[in-house]
C-alpha cells in the first residue's frame, strides 16, 4: 500500500513537471512590451523604462534654478517690445508654440501664440472659441508646450550642429479657459494687445483700451498656462545672439560647458 501511494505521488510530480511553462524567450517578454533592464538584472515594462529616462535627472549637471529660468526667458524672449526708463530693452515675449492636449484618449495638437508674462511664468494666449484645443483643455487641464528653433539653413553644418545645437523648451502644466470678467482675463488680454497693436500703437490707444479688451475677451476664448516646470533643451546654440548670456556649445570657458543639455526649473 506504502509502495503504491508512493509510486502515486510520483506520477504526479511527473505530471507537474511535464505541464509547468517553459521561460519566455527574449523576442515573447519584447513582444509583450518588457525591455531589459541591466541595472535590475531583469526586464520592466516599456512604459516604465520611459518614464525613468525622461525625468532622469543628474543633478550635478544642472544649473542654479534662477540660471535656468533666465535661460528659458532667453530662449522665449520674443522681439524687442519697448525700452523702460532706463533705457534697457522690454521684450514682447510672444512666441509660437505647438500645444499637445487629450480628452477621451484622443489627442490634440495646436500652433498657437502665447504671451508668456516673464514675472509669473504663466502663458496666455487668445482663440477661436468651440476649437479641439479649447474643447480639450475644458475637460481635461493637462498640457504639454513646445518651443523649438530650427537651426538656419545658413549656419548648418553637417555631423556639428545638426543635433547639439538644435534647441527647444518645453513646458508642463495645466491649463484653463479664463473668466472673461476676471481680473486675470484682463490682464492677459493687455499684454497680449500691446504685443499686437506694438507699445507705442498700444498706448496710442489711451481710454480706448478697456472697451477693446471687453469686447476681445468677448469674442474668442482665452487660455491660461500654469507651468509647473520649464525645460530647456539644448545649451549648446545662441540664438539670440545680441545681449545673450547664451555662449557657443564649444567653449571651454563657458559656465555651461559640461552641463547637461536638458535644464529643468521648477515653478512650483
Amino acid at each position: 500500500m506504502k509502495k503504491l501511494r508512493m509510486l502515486f505521488l510520483a506520477a504526479l510530480l511527473l505530471t507537474g513537471c511535464s505541464t509547468a511553462p517553459a521561460p519566455k524567450t527574449d523576442a515573447e517578454l519584447e513582444a509583450e512590451g518588457w525591455v531589459k533592464n541591466p541595472e535590475a538584472n531583469g526586464y520592466i515594462k516599456m512604459e516604465d523604462a520611459l518614464t525613468t529616462a525622461s525625468v532622469a535627472i543628474d543633478e550635478s549637471q544642472q544649473l542654479s534654478q534662477p540660471e535656468i529660468r533666465e535661460l528659458a526667458l532667453d530662449y522665449l524672449r520674443g522681439w524687442p517690445l519697448k525700452k523702460d526708463e532706463a533705457g534697457q530693452t522690454i521684450y514682447s515675449y510672444r512666441e509660437m508654440y505647438q500645444i499637445a492636449t487629450s480628452y477621451n484618449n484622443e489627442p490634440g495638437l495646436s500652433s498657437v501664440e502665447f504671451v508668456l508674462d516673464p514675472q509669473t511664468m504663466k502663458l496666455y494666449a487668445s482663440s477661436e472659441k468651440g476649437t479641439e484645443k479649447c474643447v480639450h483643455i475644458a475637460k481635461n487641464p493637462k498640457v504639454v508646450l513646445y518651443w523649438y528653433k530650427q537651426i538656419p539653413e545658413e549656419e548648418y553644418i553637417a555631423y556639428k550642429n545638426d543635433y547639439f545645437n538644435s534647441y527647444g523648451v518645453q513646458i508642463k502644466g495645466t491649463a484653463k479657459l479664463m473668466d472673461p470678467a476676471s481680473e486675470e482675463a484682463q490682464k492677459a488680454a493687455a499684454l497680449y494687445l500691446e504685443t499686437l497693436y506694438g507699445a507705442e500703437g498700444w498706448a496710442a490707444m489711451g481710454e480706448k483700451q478697456p472697451a477693446i479688451i471687453t469686447k476681445l475677451l468677448e469674442v474668442n476664448d482665452w487660455i491660461e498656462i500654469d507651468p509647473t516646470e520649464y525645460v530647456v533643451n539644448s545649451l549648446q546654440w545662441s540664438y539670440n545672439k545680441e545681449g545673450s548670456t547664451r555662449p557657443e556649445w564649444y567653449d571651454p570657458e563657458s559656465p555651461y560647458f559640461g552641463k547637461s543639455v536638458r535644464q529643468v526649473y521648477y515653478v512650483h
